[in-house]
């Protein structure tokens, strides 16, 4: 009798498993082969199994740098909650453990009491007080026949995998940006210094034509043509003074603190990298290497075993309690042999009807699944676009840089022409002047190129997921 209650209940509950949503399956869009990538013959290749660990910016080599990221990593408050996080999911799965053990507990209870007199039950004897000490140690267990709890810490493990690469995602970010912050800064130093030099040196050339003017020796419109020429490059001092003042508060809000001193870039700095990152091995190369992409593969695996505990549900819950102890009126006799006391409790509990409650938590928990399979499917095609885009944008910030070098070069000697056209009295001072406000804008547009180059190269460390090393 008590087998065919048992197979009833169980009929009962898969009869309740059915439902209305699809379970999506999992389509990896993974690319036959890495992108290739042509290495210039001034350039290295450098692939990411040459980083160790996540220090990637070891590779640039400049000690500036290293001590920046390293105290963005400590003091960024991005890294300490991703920190705080990883912690709670651990915390969560030690529960999640927990639960698979006897929950064993003791307990001592003194009571005290006195009936009424006047009441419908008649009080005996002298004594209206009574007393009642009990001591007692038991245990409680859910037996896990369905395998709901071993999915529910399954779950828990995946999450807190899932929190321990979120965290390497989030270094990774942190060490890229504070590596772009702190070259946007160099850059805008470097910007600013121009347009002050050549501030300066058109302020000079003002004084020169007003004076020249004052004797006689130029027209108002050679003077007015140097004057523009000296408030147009002074229009540009603010906006640049500002974007250099913004990039500095920016890194140090990231770094949670005043950047070490800057070393302030110069023109013969701007040179290409001495190295190019490419993609190495095959596309599930990058499924390892990039956090964000292990993360998301995580929470499909917790979404996966959430299912499996959310099925489960439909099945009874088996739970054994037990308890043994002492029990006496007077305390002096609770260790004595008749105060003995014991009890064990089987409790079989099976859902018969909960309003469709059950059916909708197992569909929300699917959903969630569907959820994490689109999200992992769309990291995934994300990942792989990425990498498309930063070799193209690494290759063409390298052609960038050495157009707008030559074009300095070529606008330097134009200046040089000008000047002694200018001095033989060949020429007017307009052609001078426009020569030179070219070359002012060559240069900062290559002080901007290198900076697109810096960013490129970053861009491509991104995503290859940086120096991402697989947890264990």
């Amino acid at each position: 009798m008590n087998k065919l209650i048992l197979a009833s209940a169980v009929t009962l509950a898969l009869s309740g498993c059915a439902s209305q949503l699809q379970s999506l399956g999992l389509s990896k869009p993974v690319p036959q082969t890495m992108p290739a990538v042509q290495v210039p013959s001034d350039a290295t290749a450098v692939g990411p199994n040459e980083v160790k660990d996540e220090q990637w910016w070891l590779l640039l080599n400049n000690p500036q740098l290293t001590a920046i990221i390293e105290q963005a990593l400590k003091n960024n408050t991005d890294v300490r909650l991703a920190e705080q996080r990883l912690n709670e999911a651990g915390a969560q799965l030690g529960i999640a453990k927990s639960n698979k053990w006897p929950a064993i507990f003791g307990e001592f209870t003194k009571n005290r009491n006195k009936p009424t007199r006047a009441g419908n039950v008649p009080v005996f004897g002298a004594n209206s007080v009574y007393e009642d000490n009990k001591l007692v140690l038991g245990a409680s267990w859910e037996l896990d026949l369905w395998g709901r709890i071993s999915d529910l810490q399954d779950a828990a493990a995946a999450q807190f995998m899932a929190q321990g690469y979120n965290l390497s995602g989030v270094r990774l970010s942190v060490s890229t940006t504070a590596a772009s912050l702190y070259t946007r800064v160099r850059v805008y130093g470097l910007l600013v210094k121009i347009a002050e030099e050549t501030t300066e040196s058109r302020k000079q050339a003002l004084d020169l034509a007003q004076q020249r003017f004052n004797v006689g020796l130029t027209n108002e419109l050679q003077l007015r043509q140097t004057e523009s020429e000296y408030l147009a490059v002074k229009a540009q001092l603010p906006d640049l003074r500002q974007n250099y003042a913004q990039a500095q508060t920016a890194l140090s809000i990231l770094l949670g603190g005043n950047p070490p001193p800057i070393e302030p870039l110069q023109t013969d700095s701007l040179t290409l990298s001495k190295f190019v990152v490419v993609p190495e091995g095959t596309p599930s190369d990058l499924l390892l290497r990039r956090p964000d992409l292990a993360a998301a593969e995580q929470q499909l695996k917790a979404a996966d075993a959430n299912l499996a505990a959310a099925r489960a549900a439909f099945f009874p819950t088996i739970s054994l309690t037990g308890v043994a102890g002492r029990e006496s009126a007077d305390l002096k006799n609770l260790f004595t042999g008749p105060s003995r006391i014991w009890s064990f409790t089987t409790d079989i509990t099976q859902p018969i009807f909960q309003a469709g409650q059950l059916q909708s938590q197992r569909d929300v928990v699917l959903a969630q699944r569907n959820q994490a399979v689109i999200n992992y499917e769309a990291a995934i095609r994300k990942a792989f676009g990425e990498v498309d885009d930063a070799i193209t944008s690494q290759m063409q910030a390298r052609d960038r840089l050495t157009t707008r070098a030559q074009h300095v070069q070529s606008l330097q000697r134009t200046v040089e022409l000008a000047q002694k056209r200018v001095d033989a009295g060949v020429s007017g001072k307009l052609e001078l002047l426009d020569a030179q406000r070219n070359l002012l804008n060559a240069q900062l547009d290559w002080a901007q190129a290198w900076g697109s180059q810096q960013s490129a190269l970053l861009v491509m460390v991104s995503a290859l997921g940086g120096g991402f090393k697989v947890l264990p």
